[in-house]
């Protein structure tokens, strides 16, 4: 952000001077605002339609009718005998015979899915199916009770924020200011656990970060708990995150309501430093913590360190199993909690953009560009510290960190239909991702 910055403060001095030498004494103007806005932004030509998904939802009713002792029914999203990267989208506890209807997320850019039946042996029977069918079965499977070489993981999605919001002078489009790789998997009737990785912080100033469970209730979960009882808010010295810092978001508890909805929170941790487990403090430090950006620059310096990201796992067990075949990515809403002149700010993805969940506050709509990117991509290597993440300028140019032409984050940002797949490594500008 700091190499535009002399650039923002010269176009807001030149506003200033115009609507004052104009005699308007009401210096705000929503529409000189947005102006200013729309010349900051990196893309111009905004897809109206946009609602920056990179993922489908689905439906889609299974039919477990090979008799091979199934044991779970699997999503895939490839084939686990020829993909090393095939990841789970949702699984099910299932038996013979029997037929089940559930929902899940998957990127846009797959064209065929597989469904698996898993026996007491780790024996997969697969078949295949494409995202416009709403019902599988095994009638015709790809192969019967075949042994995997290796345990496919939960799909993993990775949430990118800016944490600027509303402050849109200085957004830099770099998404890296925090960074959570996600996954969640059915383990029970009753039981799903969401494995939470932090894996940057790219501000210099407090965050915290919680996610709304949409459509389930607070009073529906029996409780939440971790594995190994670990927590983001102990670093990794066994020091509690003390009190006497939290300025944005001072609750501990893992679980938390909603302040509208009485939805279920689980919440993560009241700093993103001090989750990194690097930040530790004794009494005469309180509110003098060096805060350096984590895992956004090559290397380590006096303001940046390279780590390694923590993971935790939240074990949440629901008092009743209704409702969980249909938890998918579109009902997880991870968002970050941060200060922004003197009151307190949630950063959701863009479908969520209007939510207030734990905090009241009024909603910012001036940037161009959504404050939050979800990308369902678990090698997605996020910008740099200060490099945008993609330009689109008078259909012109295209450059940035994902800028590569025909597969680039502009020409997505200008119509959603188009370069679907620029997250990808193969697109990205290697000298300026981590």
């Amino acid at each position: 952000m700091r190499r535009f910055r002399w650039i923002t403060m010269l176009i807001v001095a030149v506003v200033v001077v115009t609507n004052y030498s104009c005699g308007n004494h009401d210096l705000f103007d929503q529409q000189i605002t947005q102006n200013i806005s729309d010349s900051l932004s990196p893309v111009d030509s905004l897809d109206r339609y946009h609602n920056w998904l990179l993922t489908d939802s689905r439906s889609v009713t299974v039919v477990a009718n090979a008799n091979v002792n199934a044991q779970w029914l699997k999503i895939l999203t490839a084939d686990p005998r020829q993909d090393a990267d095939a990841e789970v989208a949702t699984q099910v506890m299932i038996a013979d015979g029997e037929t089940t209807s559930l929902s899940f997320c998957y990127p846009k850019i797959l064209t065929t899915l597989y469904a698996a039946l898993v026996d007491d042996q780790g024996l997969y029977t697969v078949a295949t199916f494409t995202p416009n069918d709403r019902k599988v079965d095994f009638s015709d499977p790809l192969y019967t009770k075949q042994m995997i070489s290796y345990t496919p993981l939960p799909q993993t999605f990775v949430y990118c924020y800016e944490e600027e919001m509303p402050d849109f002078l200085k957004v830099d489009f770099d998404f890296n200011d925090v960074i959570l790789n996600i996954s969640y998997e059915r383990t029970g009737e009753r039981e799903v656990r969401f494995h939470v990785q932090l894996a940057a912080v790219g501000t210099d100033r407090q965050v915290g970060a919680a996610i709304r469970l949409k459509n389930f209730k607070y009073d529906e979960i029996e409780s939440i708990t971790t594995e190994g009882d670990a927590s983001f808010n102990v670093n990794n010295k066994g020091q509690e995150v003390p009190k006497q810092i939290l300025v944005v978001h001072k609750k501990k508890d893992p679980l938390l309501e909603s302040l509208n909805d009485r939805e279920a929170v689980i919440n993560l941790f009241c700093d993103a430093h001090w989750a990194t487990g690097a930040l530790q403090t004794g009494d005469e430090n309180y509110g003098v913590l060096q805060r350096k950006l984590y895992n956004v620059k090559k290397g380590s310096g006096t303001d940046y360190q390279t780590m390694v990201p923590r993971e935790i796992t939240y074990i949440v067990t629901f008092k009743d199993k209704s409702g969980l075949e249909y938890l998918d990515f579109d009902l997880i809403d991870p968002f970050i909690i941060k200060e922004y002149n003197g009151g307190i700010f949630e950063v959701h993805q863009y479908a969520n953009r209007n939510d207030c969940v734990l905090n009241e506050y009024k909603i910012a709509e001036i940037a161009k560009l959504p404050w939050s990117l979800v990308i369902p991509y678990k090698k997605f290597r996020h910008p740099l510290e200060g490099e945008n993440i993609g330009f689109k300028k008078k259909n012109v140019l295209s450059f940035g960190a994902y800028g590569k032409r025909g597969h680039s984050f502009g020409e997505w940002s200008m119509n959603h239909e188009l370069s679907q797949d620029w997250y990808l490594n193969e697109y990205a500008s290697d000298n300026q991702v981590y």
